[in-house]
């Protein structure tokens, strides 16, 4: 198996979609003492901060492709 910068970002976007889910799941699943209403704020806010979290990630692997000459992770429009 081939251990690329590609198959790294990947994987990392896949680890950061699997924590946003499993936090949702928690606020969800296993009910807080607390009011019910401060649920919606709280998973709206881990879904801003998983797209945030991605679009990062896909953000610093496409400078770092251009920085070291790979290409881009993106493919252009011309």
């Amino acid at each position: 198996m081939c251990f690329s910068v590609a198959w790294i970002v990947q994987m990392l976007v896949v680890l950061v979609v699997l924590c946003a889910v499993i936090a949702i799941l928690r606020i969800w699943v296993l009910p807080m003492l607390s009011s019910v209403d401060s649920r919606i704020p709280a998973t709206i806010n881990i879904l801003i901060w998983a797209v945030v979290c991605v679009f990062v990630i896909y953000l610093v692997a496409d400078l770092l492709f251009c920085a070291i000459g790979g290409g881009p992770l993106f493919p252009r429009v011309r």
